[in-house]
């Protein structure tokens, strides 16, 4: 299996509220640094955010120069929707145009956002028919688009998840399941990559801190943590994904680095290749 980690954070500025840089220039900038960073500590594989289009949309030429001097394999674009469809098909295309460039074979979605009032069962069906035209672009491709099931999303409990997989594509639409969302929902990873094992098209390591009194107030996001230092079961995961012929990549995954992306990179390394023998 290919091990690899996500770079997004590096991109983000912690003393300015983490808003994502918007030159080109210093984007590429910031992926280098994350590239070689995990490279360093024994990752083969990278997955980014759609900022990567911006950073390398017009040069992908720069962006396997990088590849190739890191040894690393670009593993995912992650595409996060927002409530403007027209805007995100456009932008799906520019992702897919440079996944190509690169010989990168998914695309990673993640559901628009919740309203105010609450998310519905309608909300989660048109999110399906969303996807299910992003497939179709993904497909003829020749790519595979994985849904991610996510935090304040329109898809991430288990009715939802259930929901939106019977109306969607099991052929053209794929998952991406995250081992934390997963947990702050109150879902077994586990039991969800058994249910969906046919469906399975990436994954995302990250562990929940289980308390979640210690810092009242936060988001379920702020517990996330390094592979090790919370409660979820990964043995369990990794002998899953075993169990179902899952042989792609594991994607190490840390929203907000309590100290720095490279110790919190550093820490999930060590915790797979001495815990889980990866």
């Amino acid at each position: 299996m290919n091990v690899a980690y996500t770079v997004w954070t590096w991109h983000l500025d912690p003393f300015n509220g983490f808003k994502k840089s918007e030159d080109p220039q210093t984007q590429r900038v910031e992926f280098e640094k994350g590239l070689r960073e995990i490279q360093y500590l024994g990752y083969n594989a990278v997955e980014d955010m759609n900022m990567i289009v911006s950073a390398f949309g017009d040069c992908p030429e720069k962006l396997r120069s990088l590849l190739e001097k890191y040894h690393m394999k670009f593993s995912a674009i992650y595409h996060y929707m927002k409530t403007d469809f027209d805007y995100d098909l456009e932008l799906l295309k520019r992702c897919i145009a440079l996944a190509k460039e690169i010989d990168c074979k998914k695309i990673i979605i993640q559901p628009p956002k919740i309203r105010p009032e609450g998310n519905t069962r309608e909300d989660v069906l048109e999110t399906a028919r969303k996807a299910n035209i992003m497939a179709q672009y993904t497909y003829a491709a020749g790519l595979d688009l994985c849904v991610h099931p996510h935090y304040n999303d329109t898809v991430l409990y288990r009715d939802e998840i259930d929901l939106f997989a019977e109306n969607t594509d099991p052929e053209k639409v794929k998952f991406c399941f995250d081992t934390a969302h997963a947990t702050i929902a109150d879902i077994n990873p586990v039991d969800l990559l058994e249910a969906y094992k046919d469906r399975i098209g990436y994954i995302h390591f990250k562990d929940v801190d289980p308390d979640p009194t210690l810092q009242p107030g936060q988001r379920p996001m702020d517990r996330f943590r390094a592979l090790g230092q919370g409660f979820v079961d990964f043995k369990g995961v990794y002998k899953k994904l075993l169990e179902i012929g899952y042989e792609d990549t594991i994607c190490v995954e840390l929203d907000y680095p309590i100290i720095a992306n490279y110790q919190s990179a550093q820490f999930s390394r060590e915790y797979l290749r001495s815990v889980i023998g990866v």
